[in-house]
């Protein structure tokens, strides 16, 4: 017989079991659940980071790395999510944010100079059948930046740049350009719409053609002003591109021609094309050992109102301001910088106006000039004669974008326009490859 044996019979076992079985269903439930949830997430909203490439147009572009480390790119480099990008005064470059699997471009964001920014994340669904939008968000934004969102992108995206005065929110194709102060930022939107959201929460539309202004201090926090653009361009562009296809030819205005130095050489080239999303022109000569050559276009302005006049002319007295923007692309030259005597630049920018007593068939000159080939022994002039600047030097096979500043006030006296005549745009050297794109000539109206 043993002792010390004592035998433990439940109360109620039927309790216990419906306990235990409703527990396990209840926890066969939240499993299920939970794995319905997940798979949901992973194959409907989950992301995967998209392709960040900077390109630097011209100069150097400074890098802060998300572990806190500094790098520079003086022509392409990848950056990681939670890095800081930051142009010098003197420099230009532009991100691209690029979809992993198409390679589409999605988006552009140039840094101007003396401008800075930090990426938060670029992302994009995991699999093409989910509806999530492209989603990009950069922070810390200081400067002025020109965003790029093009029309052909099959997916919702979602670009946000956050200042200290507010966030501009960017879900539509079209051109924009973001200046962002201590205390406004400034949105003008060349094409399509966007959105500006005060630090309070208010959201405001900005459309084609205005100019939309957050402001902080003095006049308060998220105050928001909106104003039609002050600005508007006096020449024909390149075209769209909806008829870039049907239609070769450039648009009424402009008219184009090629020579070349030796009868026996060939001609350049020049047409229309679509690069990059933008439609630009493409002035090109190829080959080895060839004389000089030069292929220009050339728009002359005429008057709203009709009036036929001897030279064809455009007053400015209606504005108050006056300025030159391209967007502009050199893929190759064999002329050193702008040649022996400054002037044979692979693009170079001309108008032609009339100031104070100048008779129109003696215009003024006004000349800007790009190259990006000079080797460190060439001596061969910066500068034409008849420049008030300096040509500029930009990295190959890189958009660089141009703004000229206000002509008005940059030529003094006697040389301040008072009417345009033609605005020229020409390759000029020996064998060359240039792109234009968004060539405008811009005035400023008084009183706005």
């Amino acid at each position: 017989m043993l002792y010390g044996t004592r035998s433990h019979t439940l109360r109620n076992p039927q309790a216990v079991a419906w306990a235990i079985l409703l527990a396990s269903f209840v926890t066969f439930c939240l499993i299920m659940a939970l794995g319905t949830v997940g798979a949901y997430w992973f194959l409907f909203q989950s992301r995967v980071e998209m392709t960040i490439r900077l390109t630097v147009s011209k100069g150097r572009v400074d890098l802060t790395l998300p572990d806190g480390s500094p790098a520079s790119a003086a022509r392409q480099d990848f950056p990681e999510a939670n890095s800081t990008v930051q142009v010098d005064s003197v420099s230009q470059g532009y991100l691209t944010f690029e979809d992993n699997y198409s390679k589409q471009l999605i988006a552009t964001v140039f840094l101007m100079q003396g401008s800075s920014l930090s990426i938060e994340r670029a992302a994009r669904p995991r699999f093409e059948w989910s509806a999530e939008p492209y989603t990009i968000r950069l922070r810390n934004a200081v400067g002025r930046f020109w965003i790029d969102l093009p029309s052909d992108v099959a997916r919702e995206v979602v670009l946000e740049v956050a200042a200290e005065a507010g966030v501009a929110r960017f879900s539509q194709s079209g051109n924009f350009r973001l200046h962002s102060g201590s205390q406004r930022l400034d949105l003008h939107v060349d094409s399509g719409t966007a959105t500006l959201e005060s630090p309070s929460g208010e959201r405001h539309t900005v459309s084609a053609g205005e100019v939309g202004a957050l402001l902080r201090e003095p006049i308060g926090i998220g105050t928001f002003l909106l104003r039609p653009t002050p600005f508007e361009q006096l020449n024909a562009d390149f075209g769209s591109r909806e008829d870039i296809e049907i239609n070769p030819a450039l648009p009424f205005g402009w008219a184009c021609t090629s020579r070349a130095n030796r009868a026996n050489e060939p001609q350049g080239a020049f047409a229309r094309a679509l690069v990059d999303q933008q439609v630009a022109l493409s002035m090109k000569r190829l080959g080895q050992g060839l004389d000089h050559a030069e292929t220009s276009c050339q728009y002359t302005f005429s008057e709203d109102d009709g009036i036929l006049l001897s030279i064809p002319r455009r007053s400015l007295s209606a504005y108050d301001s006056l300025y030159i923007r391209a967007r502009v692309r050199i893929n190759s030259q064999d002329v050193t910088t702008c040649g022996i005597q400054g002037s044979e630049c692979p693009i170079m920018i001309q108008l032609d106006y009339l100031g104070e007593n100048n008779a129109p068939e003696s215009p003024q000159v006004w000349r800007h000039g790009f190259y990006t080939l000079r080797p460190p022994t060439d001596e061969n002039p910066t500068i034409c004669d008849t420049c008030l600047q300096e040509h500029e030097k930009i990295n190959a096979n890189t958009w660089y974008i141009y703004d000229s500043g206000d002509l008005f006030k940059l030529l003094p006296g006697a040389r301040k326009p008072e009417s345009i005549l033609r605005l020229r745009v020409y390759a000029s050297g020996h064998a060359y490859e240039s792109i234009i794109a968004n060539l405008q000539v811009i005035g400023g109206r008084k009183g706005q």
